[in-house]
C-alpha cells in the first residue's frame, strides 16, 4: 500500500513517531476501509478508505483533520497497517518500554515499596511545585469543588507558554507537541471543571487570556496546535454564550467588540465568528447595529490601510447582516445602498434586495454594471456574474442564463463541476455532445485550467488518459488509476516507468527508496507489471550500487 506521497513530510514523520510509540490500537481492516484508534492526550478515532486495496483518502476526530486531509494521526494509522502487512523480522524496533520495564509499572512497584509516610512526603513536596497536579490529585480525591481563584488560573495559562518557549520565547516544532497536550488537558481538566460548576465569569477571563496570549505566540505549530487548542475552546466559549448570565453576556459582547477594534493576528476569525454568531437578543441584534455601522464608517476613512480592502468587505457584510436582522425600513436600506454602489458587495446585496421585492429589472442592471466596475477584479466578478445568471434564470431568460452561465465557466470559474452540470442541465440531451465540445475547447484557452474533473464528469476517458500521462509525477496517475487502468493498463505502466526512473535519479532518504518500493509494488498489480519491475530492479542495481539503502530496500520488495 503505498501513500505516504500524499502526505507532506513533517506529516508522515510525526506519525511515525506515534506508530513507534505504539499509540496505534484497536486496527481493523477490511477491503475497503481500514479504522483504528490512536491513544494520546485524546483518543481519536481514525478511519482510512481504500480503492482496489490502495489508499484512497482518510478521516479523523482530531482538530486538524477537520480543515485538511491528512493529519499525524492517519499516517500513524498507515504505518501500522504497512507493518501488518509485513513479515515480522521487517518490522521496525518500537521505541516504547516493553511491557517488563514499563514506566507505569516501574511506578507501581515504587509505591508498594514505599510507606505511607514516604507517599505522603513525596506528595507534598511534588503538589507544592505543579498546580496542574494539585487539581488532578483533587479530582482522584473525589473533591467536588473547584478552584475560583482567577490569578491562579491565569497564571497557569502563562506557564503553558513559558515553559515550552526558548529564551527567546519561540516554541519550535518538538515543543509545540507538548505545548500542545498540555493545553488541551489545561481545558480539559482545570477550565471544563468550571464550566460544569457554572462559573461562567471566570472561563470568559480564563479564555479571553489564553485567546490574547495564543494571539501573540511565536510557535511552529506545523501539526495544527493551535488549530487544535482553538478547536477545543469552542465548546467552552458556547456554554458561556448561551448558560452565562446577563451581566457576563454583556461583559463578553464588551470584550468582543474592543477586541475587534484592534490588530489582531490568528484570533481575529474566532472573535468574529462568536460576536455574529451568538448574542441573538434584540438588544443584541441594535447593538450590533450601532457597532457595525461604526465599524464601517471608521475603516472608510483610512482607505491607505494595508488590507483596506478585506476590512471594508468584513464590516460591510456585517452591517448589512445587521440590517436585514434589525429590519430596518426598506427605505433606510435603499438610501444606504444607493449612496455606497462604488462598493462591489452593496451591489449584490442590493440586488439580492431588489429580486426579492420584485425588481428584477433594477436588479440585473445593477449588477450589469458592476460587472464594468470591477474587471481587475476576478473573484468579484465571478460573484456578480453568478447572481446574474440567478436573476436571469429567475426571469425565465433562458438565452441570457446560458450565455452568462458560458462567460462563467470560460472566463470568471473557469472548469467549475457544479456550473458545468448547471449547463449541461439546460440543454436537451441530444444537443449537449455538441455544446460540450465547444465548451471545453473555449475553456482550455485559459492557462493552467485543469480538464480532467470535467472528463471524468462526462466519462471521456480518452481526453483523461492523454491529460494524465501528460501530466509531471505521478499524482494524476493514483488519482484517476481506478477509472483509466481496466482500459489503458500498458501505457499506464509505461508512465510509472517513466516517473520513477526520474525519481531515481537523484539521491535520497531511507524513506524515499521506501517510497519507490512502494511504487514498484503498486505496478507489479500491472499485467506486464513483473517485467517491467525485474527490468527497472535491473538496471538500478547495475547504476547505484553503492546506494546501500536504496540496495537495502530493493531487497525488501514484495514480489
Amino acid at each position: 500500500m503505498d501513500w505516504e506521497d500524499y502526505f507532506p513530510t513533517a506529516i508522515a514523520e510525526r506519525g511515525y513517531d506515534y506508530y513507534l510509540q505504539g499509540y496505534v490500537t484497536d486496527l481493523k481492516r477490511t477491503k475497503t476501509q481500514i479504522t483504528a484508534t490512536v491513544t494520546g492526550t485524546q483518543d481519536y478515532g481514525v478511519v482510512i478508505t481504500l480503492a482496489n486495496g490502495d489508499f484512497h483518502d482518510g478521516a479523523c476526530e482530531c482538530p486538524y483533520a477537520n480543515s485538511h486531509p491528512y493529519c499525524k494521526h492517519m499516517a500513524a494509522v498507515l504505518y501500522q497497517a504497512t507493518a501488518a502487512d509485513k513479515p515480522a523480522s521487517q518490522h521496525p524496533v518500537s521505541k516504547a518500554p516493553t511491557s517488563c520495564d514499563s514506566l507505569e509499572q516501574t511506578a507501581t512497584k515504587l509505591v508498594e515499596r514505599a510507606t505511607d509516610r514516604q507517599v505522603r512526603d513525596f506528595l507534598s513536596v511534588v503538589l507544592a511545585h505543579d498546580k496542574h497536579l494539585v487539581q488532578l490529585f483533587r479530582t482522584v480525591m473525589g473533591e467536588t469543588n473547584v478552584v475560583t481563584d482567577l490569578p491562579e488560573y491565569l497564571a497557569s495559562v502563562d506557564d503553558l507558554f513559558d515553559t515550552n518557549a526558548d529564551g527567546g520565547g519561540f516554541i519550535d516544532y518538538d515543543a509545540a507537541t507538548d505545548f500542545g497536550d498540555e493545553a488541551l488537558t489545561f481545558l480539559k481538566e482545570e477550565v471544563q471543571p468550571l464550566v460544569d460548576h457554572g462559573e461562567y465569569g471566570l472561563v470568559f477571563q480564563i479564555l479571553a487570556h489564553l485567546m490574547l496570549k495564543i494571539d501573540h505566540v511565536d510557535i511552529d505549530d506545523s501539526d495544527g496546535e493551535i488549530m487544535m487548542i482553538m478547536s477545543a475552546s469552542d465548546d467552552l466559549w458556547e456554554a458561556v454564550l448561551t448558560k452565562a448570565d446577563a451581566d457576563v453576556q454583556q461583559q463578553v459582547f464588551d470584550w468582543l467588540c474592543k477586541q475587534l477594534t484592534k490588530s489582531l493576528n490568528i484570533i481575529e476569525d474566532t472573535l468574529d465568528d462568536l460576536l455574529f454568531t451568538y448574542f441573538k437578543t434584540p438588544a443584541f441584534i441594535d447593538a450590533k447595529l450601532v457597532y457595525t455601522a461604526k465599524r464601517f464608517r471608521a475603516v472608510q476613512k483610512h482607505p491607505d490601510l494595508w488590507d483596506y480592502d478585506w476590512q471594508i468587505k468584513k464590516w460591510l457584510k456585517h452591517y448589512l447582516q445587521m440590517m436585514s436582522a434589525a429590519h430596518v425600513p426598506d427605505k433606510q436600506i435603499i438610501k444606504f445602498c444607493g449612496g455606497n454602489l462604488a462598493i462591489p458587495q452593496v451591489r449584490l446585496f442590493y440586488s439580492q434586495f431588489c429580486l426579492q421585492h420584485q425588481d428584477e429589472a433594477h436588479a440585473v442592471q445593477l449588477l450589469k454594471d458592476g460587472k464594468k466596475l470591477v474587471t481587475d477584479d476576478p473573484s468579484m466578478l465571478a460573484e456578480l456574474s453568478r447572481q446574474l445568471k440567478d436573476a436571469y434564470q429567475q426571469l425565465g431568460e433562458q438565452q441570457l442564463y446560458r450565455q452568462e452561465l458560458w462567460q462563467l465557466l470560460t472566463e470568471y470559474a473557469p472548469a467549475d463541476e457544479m456550473l458545468f452540470s448547471e449547463l449541461k442541465q439546460s440543454y436537451p440531451t441530444t444537443d449537449w455532445p455538441a455544446i460540450r465540445e465547444q465548451l471545453l475547447t473555449a475553456i482550455a484557452k485559459n492557462s493552467n485550467v485543469d480538464l480532467k474533473p470535467l472528463y471524468v464528469q462526462e466519462n471521456l476517458l480518452n481526453p483523461l488518459l492523454k491529460a494524465v500521462v501528460a501530466a509531471d509525477g505521478l499524482w494524476d496517475l493514483r488519482t484517476y488509476e481506478p477509472l483509466l487502468k481496466p482500459r489503458f493498463s500498458d501505457l499506464l505502466l509505461a508512465k510509472y516507468d517513466h516517473e520513477v526512473r526520474k525519481m531515481a535519479t537523484t539521491t535520497g532518504t531511507r524513506r524515499k527508496y521506501q517510497q519507490l518500493v512502494g511504487i514498484l509494488e503498486r505496478m507489479l498489480a500491472y499485467p506486464a507489471g513483473k517485467s517491467t519491475v525485474q527490468a527497472i530492479v535491473h538496471d538500478w542495481q547495475q547504476q547505484y550500487p553503492r546506494r546501500s539503502a536504496m540496495m537495502d530496500e530493493l531487497s525488501r520488495l514484495n514480489w
